[in-house]
């Protein structure tokens, strides 16, 4: 039978004096049995107990509770949940009449999700602070198969505290153990309790081996700032170059937010490194906001003391740094932009004196609504580009176009376009001639008429679709693109995906003209076993060879090359891409792309291979303008924790290695360790950079394995992807 008796004739529980404070929530006591000792004072309840007050629950086989002293003694399965969720067990427990202060014994508790803190001892202070004797911690599960059994890893304490305010795990005269093995002691360790997101403190530290810095190490501290503020400095140390000091800060407003990453070195130049005298860092800027529900404001500012820096310290490869402001306009039929772009040339043997700043650089389109009568769309771009040299040019253009679809009754779609473009160049320009002209001006016209039909049948397990296509394009023969600037229609990739563009030059600068006539088809298989093949070909024919298209690009004589590409797709397990192009005469291949996915459980293989014949641009590297690569992947799952992987990068063209790199991975609940070779061959010079790094995170102790997202504040609504959270700090 329940029983429920509200005990409100203890001392503490008397009404409050006037003025004074207000009479506290009642005991509410709940159990199977009840019996009185009025001698004594004395009220002892059995068979699921469970005493409350103020949100706290304490429930256990037995309690006894002093009225004398308010003092309740609980033993037998003891189980105490806090206002928060938070929950404690014990074999027994003494705690006052506000359930906040007690002693503990045999304490155990679940942190987070998995993790666990158990005690023989304890001393429990406000309900908020649990002060732990002879203490255990580990996030690790125990082995279904033998629980007893030693976890992989756990910290074994002469003294614990767990401070729920302060959301803080803190230890004194701690030894770390692996499988039941001490591996590490230390008089002071501190990390955040399981539940909190985010805590300033040490990162994870990372260790290498480089072949250029020595031996690496890198011990990132995160300051939590503000929920949509933080702060990490990355202190790296190499052994045989000197000290590097990399940071970054982010804030996350309410409209958008900025990220600002930099970093000041102190290293010993070696005599090949092209840098100057002065100190070597970097500094990345960006931001953004919107400003209205219309316009976008973005920007980045990158910048680096010298070419060879960022790749040296392993912080960035690419080959330039890009920096940029613009304003970007968003509305129902129109985008429109304006802002300034520059570069920092890094590529060893380029000048950055090639590299423009376009300031300003302008660009504008419309779209109208689709109608019976068509569809009619606008597009107007300008620039002016500066240069380090002599030679700087202005460029404007302007292009309007229509375009009508419609379908027959048997299914033939017929579509017809026209449109009018118009350049405007004026700077320094160098004419084929030898000749410079100041002005020029240019207007191009152009017709296009489209043809496509689609077949499809099926026939017992499998459906097939063909589509024949073909395009005219009537327009001038030439657009002299010697007398106007051609700054980002340079590289020129002809290939089934753009045989029926109109403009198959990337960018604005470029245009293609001419009359021509494109033609193609594409063909599909659907078979029952989830697996289907698309396959494409096709081929363009013009007039007149393209004088404005560059030499080796499929593109340039009077017939084009062959372009095509077959896909390949058996369920999840294979995909298969080749794309290519054949020479128009006797079908040699001038370019191909063939990748290769492969996922036989326990085994992922992925293969890239790649071959161009008579690139117009030839990398300094290679001969003849040919160039050939391959690009091996192996991952390999060996069970349910241990993965490996193995890298391999090849220039066939020139026979030298270009990568190559092995790993080993393993990976539970409570644990992450990996560790990593990779060997790095130099574009020139011979040069080999070896890398070798290990990681070992333990989760909780050395930060979660998720990535930590920056909050909003209050009443904001916007985030943005970001980097790691939990933290751990040790010292003495």
């Amino acid at each position: 039978m329940l029983l429920v008796f509200l005990l409100l004739g203890m001392a503490a529980s008397a009404a409050a004096e006037p003025g004074g404070d207000p009479r506290p929530e009642p005991l509410i006591f709940q159990a199977d049995r009840i019996e009185f000792d009025r001698e004594r004072n004395l009220v002892a309840a059995t068979g699921d107990v469970e005493l409350a007050r103020e949100g706290r629950i304490l429930r256990a086989d037995r309690i006894v509770l002093d009225r004398n002293t308010g003092i309740a003694r609980a033993h037998g399965n003891v189980t105490l949940i806090q206002p928060d969720g938070g929950v404690m067990f014990a074999d027994s427990v003494e705690l006052g009449e506000d359930l906040k202060d007690g002693f503990v014994e045999q304490f155990r508790a679940r942190l987070g999700s998995s993790s666990r803190l158990a005690a023989s001892s304890g001393q429990l202070q406000g309900g908020t602070q649990a002060d732990l004797n002879r203490a255990v911690y580990s996030a690790c599960e125990p082995c279904a198969d033998n629980p007893t059994a030693a976890p992989t890893w756990q910290v074994k304490a002469r003294r614990v505290t767990h401070d729920r305010v302060e959301q803080k795990v803190t230890y004194r005269d701690a030894v770390l153990e692996m499988w039941g093995v001490p591996v590490l002691y230390t008089p002071y360790l501190s990390h955040p309790d399981p539940d909190v997101d985010r805590k300033s403190g040490f990162l994870t530290p990372s260790v290498g081996l480089d072949s250029d810095l020595g031996a690496r190490i890198e011990t990132p501290w995160f300051w939590n700032i503000a929920p949509n503020r933080d702060a990490t400095l990355i202190p790296v140390v190499a052994s045989d170059r000197g000290f590097v000091g990399a940071g970054e800060y982010r804030h996350l407003f309410d409209r958008g937010h900025l990220e600002l990453s930099g970093s000041l070195a102190s290293l010993d130049k070696e005599p090949a490194e092209r840098a100057g005298s002065g100190p070597r860092g970097h500094i990345r800027l960006k931001g953004e906001v919107d400003a209205t529900t219309a316009w976008r404001f973005r920007g980045e500012f990158y910048r680096t003391s010298d070419d060879g820096y960022l790749d040296l310290v392993d912080f960035d490869g690419a080959d330039t740094l890009p920096s940029f402001a613009e304003a970007e306009g968003f509305f129902d039929h129109s985008y429109a932009r304006v802002g300034v772009f520059d570069a920092q040339e890094l590529r060893e043997g380029v000048s950055g004196d090639k590299s423009p700043l376009a300031a300003p650089e302008l660009f504008y389109e419309w779209r109208g609504e689709p109608s019976p009568d068509g569809a009619w769309s606008l597009r107007a771009a300008g620039a002016a580009l500066h240069r380090r040299r002599d030679d700087e040019n202005q460029r404007v253009m302007l292009e309007g176009g229509w375009r009508l679809e419609r379908f027959t009754d048997g299914g033939h779609r017929l579509e017809v376009g026209a449109g009018l473009r118009g350049d405007v160049a004026h700077g320094d320009l160098v004419r084929g001639d030898g000749n410079a002209d100041d002005n020029n001006a240019r207007l191009l016209p152009q017709a296009t008429a489209g043809w496509s039909y689609l077949l499809a049948g099926g026939m017992q397990d499998m459906q097939v679709t063909i589509e024949p296509r073909a395009q005219l394009v009537l327009g001038r023969n030439s657009a002299d693109s010697d007398e106007f600037p051609m700054e980002d229609s340079r590289a020129v990739e002809f290939e089934f995906a753009n045989l029926f563009a109109v403009n198959r030059f990337p960018g604005l600068d470029g245009v293609e003209t001419g009359q021509r006539i494109d033609y193609g088809f594409q063909a599909s298989l659907h078979g029952s076993g989830d697996w289907h093949v698309d396959a494409g070909l096709g081929q363009s024919r013009r007039r007149k060879a393209n004088q404005d298209a560059p030499v080796g690009s499929g593109l340039d004589t009077a017939v084009s090359d062959i372009v095509g590409k077959v896909d390949l797709t058996a369920g999840q397990m294979t995909a298969l891409g080749y794309r290519f192009r054949l020479d128009k005469d006797d079908l040699t291949a001038r370019q191909t792309a063939l990748d290769l996915s492969l996922d036989l459980n326990p085994l992922q293989f992925d293969a890239r291979y790649a071959r161009a014949v008579g690139v117009s641009d030839p990398d300094p590297n290679t001969a003849g303008g040919e160039r050939e690569q391959v690009d091996l992947t192996l991952r390999a799952t060996m069970d349910m924790h241990w993965s490996a992987f193995g890298r391999y990068r090849r220039n066939l063209d020139t026979g030298r290695s270009m990568l190559g790199g092995v790993g080993l991975k393993y990976e539970d609940e409570c644990v992450l360790f990996e560790t990593a070779f990779e060997r790095e061959y130099k574009m020139t010079g011979g040069d080999v950079d070896n890398r070798i790094s290990v990681r070992l995170v333990f989760r909780d102790l050395s930060g979660s394995f998720a990535k930590r997202d920056l909050r909003p504040a209050a009443g904001q609504a916007q985030t943005t992807p970001s980097a790691r959270s939990a933290s751990t700090s040790a010292s003495e």
